[in-house]
């Protein structure tokens, strides 16, 4: 549970961290929260940040790394206590713990992007770009085994309570 509050509360602080970066790029989500981008786009971004919010970004990126460890802790320990099956549980922790991988992946991926503007490698971008993806898909996935999990592990708790109750 300590594990879960800090990823909603490290998610809350990002959120907070993400809007200067937003109005400097006139509403457009930073890379890290896209599905995905060119190098057109990572361009346009930096250009848009200038060299202020690329230094924000930064900050931003190291306020952002203790997210997917809490993430993949509170997914994968919830995901250990709803499901008691081996195999399930091999299967409901391999999103949390992608998401973690790839989003700390990213970042440093992103943090060279942004210490090595304005030459932006097309396959540095490129790589990042499918890191991004990844990582994504891999978040959305860990969301849908969290909401699992904690289904089942209150479902169990009622289950437990109703049969103390009649017994």
């Amino acid at each position: 549970m300590v594990a879960l509050t800090l990823f909603v509360l490290n998610g809350f602080l990002i959120a907070r961290l993400d809007q200067p970066l937003m109005e400097r790029a006139g509403g457009e989500p930073k890379l890290d929260l896209r599905f995905g981008y060119d190098l057109a786009t990572v361009q346009r971004l930096m250009d848009a940040y200038g060299a202020e919010g690329r230094s924000f970004y930064i900050w931003n990126l190291i306020a952002d790394t203790p997210f997917p460890i809490f993430g993949a802790i509170a997914v994968s320990l919830s995901a250990l206590v709803a499901f008691r099956d081996l195999f399930w549980q091999k299967v409901l922790i391999l999103p949390p713990l992608t998401f973690g991988a790839t989003d700390l992946i990213e970042n440093v991926l992103l943090l060279s992007i942004m210490l090595g503007f304005p030459s932006l490698p097309p396959a540095l971008v490129a790589v990042t770009s499918v890191i991004t993806q990844v990582k994504r898909a891999a978040y959305y996935t860990s969301v849908v085994v969290l909401i699992l999990s904690l289904l089942s592990i209150a479902l169990k708790r009622v289950q437990r309570r109703s049969s103390l109750d009649s017994a």
